[in-house]
């Protein structure tokens, strides 16, 4: 009788150590991998998902699954979300992280982009989040979304994957909200702009420059110009204009484009002061440059007349009026009309 409860005490302390290694040791993971639960994913959905990660456990163990699951209370703690398990997770690992609900966000990163609409795009494709939902959600509290062009802050933001339409938007204010901290408002007030003023400056600098450091210099010119009442007379928004009429794009700005635009409100050669929205989603670089620009006299640039695509920049006319004639013969040997 002794050996019999001897034998079983040490089976079953055999089976313990056995279901030990299995589920807390043994790993079940050999590279990160993504796992998803999609909203409204049922818990037998669920299992079936878990089922296709646990494949180097033991046949034998694998029927424990339920039970160790049902005692872990996995079906009234899971959520949606996205969830990475690391390499080397065992089983118990992979249960504790999908009951902890503790998601791995989703890293996303927007650049200057010529339209806001690749947004939801990007959304889409990163999230589980639906672009049309997104628009529709948009609609529904009268933002239109042109005046996204005014809170995008090109940079990297962290999503969690099952973010809603609200989450989204949300997350975008924080960052803008985190942008204007006391030194940029500080450069905003130097700079006699509002915020809006700033971004839509801002675009048409990241238009008409494309290097970084010269962005600086073009952002205090167009600033002069608009101290002194001029008009900005920038080609960048008579192609954005021409494009908008036209889904046309144009190689050399001509008075022809200029005239036939001239009463739109982004034809800067028309009217003064700044266009009603930005041109493009600007960079975090010309946003910088329209805050901290560079302090100096000039009032005119042209492009250089070769490929470097940087600027000739002049105090008078008359000197402007020679690096024109000379980036306009350039053009005009080139072919470029």
């Amino acid at each position: 009788m002794k050996s019999k409860i001897f034998f079983l005490i040490c089976f079953v302390f055999a089976c313990i150590l056995f279901l030990k290694q299995e589920f807390f040791n043994k790993s079940v993971v050999e590279e990160d991998i993504e796992f998803y639960i999609p909203t409204g994913l049922s818990f037998e959905g669920l299992i079936e998902k878990i089922d296709t990660i646990s494949i180097n456990l033991n046949p034998l163990v694998k029927k424990v699954v339920p039970f160790f699951i049902e005692k872990k209370r996995l079906a009234y703690w899971f959520r949606p979300g996205r969830y990475v398990f690391r390499s080397g997770s065992s089983f118990n690992d992979i249960i504790n992280k999908l009951r902890s609900q503790s998601q791995d966000p989703v890293t996303i990163t927007f650049n200057s982009m010529d339209e806001v609409f690749p947004i939801f795009g990007i959304a889409d494709n990163a999230l589980e989040l639906d672009s049309i939902d997104l628009i529709d959600y948009f609609r529904s509290i009268n933002f239109p979304v042109d005046s996204l062009y005014f809170y995008m802050i090109p940079n990297t933001y962290e999503f969690f994957w099952n973010a809603n339409p609200d989450d989204f938007f949300q997350r975008i204010k924080l960052e803008y909200k985190n942008f204007w901290n006391y030194d940029r408002l500080g450069f905003l007030k130097n700079n006699n702009l509002s915020k809006h003023e700033v971004f839509v400056l801002a675009s048409i600098v990241d238009k008409e420059a494309s290097h970084f450091d010269e962005m600086p210099r073009i952002a205090g010119l167009y600033l002069n110009r608009l101290k002194e009442g001029w008009q900005l007379a920038s080609d960048p928004t008579i192609i954005y204009i021409w494009k908008k009429i036209h889904n046309k794009s144009i190689r050399r700005v001509r008075n022809k484009h200029i005239n036939s635009t001239k009463t739109s409100l982004f034809n800067t050669y028309h009217h003064k002061g700044l266009p009603p929205h930005p041109i493009c989603v600007p960079s975090l670089q010309a946003i910088n440059a329209v805050l901290i620009p560079e302090k100096h006299n000039y009032m005119y640039m042209c492009a250089k007349p070769d490929n470097s695509e940087y600027h000739d920049f002049a105090i008078d006319y008359r000197e402007h009026q020679k690096n024109a004639n000379a980036f306009h013969r350039w053009l005009n040997k080139r072919k470029i009309y």
